[in-house]
């Protein structure tokens, strides 16, 4: 059908903006758009879509959510980067409990396909170390447009032992990061880089300052948060990572409810984010739900954009 409309007002389309002040002819299709839509790539991946918004689930390689685009746009680092860390990995928290590398099982082998119509829902195999089975469901929220991930962790053994879900997601570099500060102290080598404003905590990456010298692993920054959510911001695009907001000292040892990671060769930065640290009796699961918002923002806009309306945009996606 067609509908003649006189629009004398600024118009917001997705994140983009402009004036109309004449009279258009706008064509509404008469079968809307109402599902996600998956698709196969390859024997190894699905893409699920939906109205501009794509993620790449690669179920032969961890079940890793290996890239979000909106449009053209892909905002998470990719496997040409670096071929073992890319795209989003979920690992049970503490790190000191399996050391390194990350479980095969977990992060690297393939996931059996459970479900693949609307809801991607994905399941590894048994860790041999920790007995930890995970399930990984990927959907697209129709009504705000927003890619849901719900993890679950199975103690699949016949004793007790604490656990957090702990997702890293890599991005490129020379991006902002940013979330509202926690009531902790930060810590780690990358704490003195970043910067507090406005209630939040602001970390740009910059090659440079990157300190050169450390153990592997130790160009962090390691903190608490608060409103559950974390924010990238980079070429144009912002990605808010909504979750659990964890209470002070309640994540798991040694570790922070919040986590950024500089990899030292410059190539890619990692957002990270934990769950509450809680003990599984054998055979019980604990769920940790993510929901990921992808804003692209006018070329002009974001070029001049301020921490205050960043941190605005930053609250008014998050779920």
């Amino acid at each position: 059908m067609k509908i003649n409309l006189f629009i004398p007002t600024l118009a917001l389309v997705g994140i983009t903006f402009f004036a109309c002040t004449e009279t258009k002819t706008i064509e509404i299709s008469e079968e809307q758009e109402t599902a996600a839509t998956v698709a196969p790539i390859g024997d190894s991946a699905y893409s699920l879509s939906y109205a501009g918004l794509t993620a790449v689930i690669d179920f032969k390689n961890g079940g890793r959510l290996e890239a979000l685009s909106l449009g053209d746009k892909n905002i998470l680092s990719g496997k040409k980067v670096n071929p073992g860390n890319w795209g989003t990995s979920l690992w049970p928290a503490p790190q000191s409990a399996w050391g390194w590398p990350p479980s095969q099982e977990l992060d690297n082998f393939a996931y059996t396909v459970v479900q693949d119509s609307t809801e991607i829902i994905l399941k590894s195999k048994k860790d041999p170390k920790q007995s930890f089975i995970f399930t990984k469901a990927y959907k697209i929220n129709t009504a705000d447009t927003t890619l849901v991930v719900t993890y679950t962790i199975l103690n699949d053994t016949t004793i007790a032992q604490k656990v957090a879900a702990w997702e890293i997601s890599r991005v490129a570099p020379g991006g902002l990061t940013f979330y509202p500060s926690g009531d902790e102290a930060k810590r780690g080598l990358l704490a003195p880089l970043t910067k507090d404003s406005l209630g939040a905590t602001w970390y740009q990456h910059k090659p440079e300052t990157v300190p050169a010298t450390g153990p592997p692993g130790s160009t962090k920054v390691f903190a608490d948060g608060k409103e559950g959510w974390l924010a990238q911001f980079s070429n144009g695009m912002l990605l808010v990572k909504s979750f659990e907001d964890v209470a002070a000292g309640k994540y798991a040892p040694e570790e922070g409810e919040i986590e950024l990671y500089a990899n030292p060769d410059h190539s890619y930065i990692e957002i990270e984010q934990q769950g509450t640290y809680v003990e599984l009796k054998a055979h019980e699961e604990l769920k940790y739900t993510v929901t990921y918002k992808l804003v692209k923002l006018p070329e002009t806009s974001s070029v001049n954009i301020s921490y205050k309306e960043l941190l605005d945009l930053a609250r008014s996606s998050r779920k």
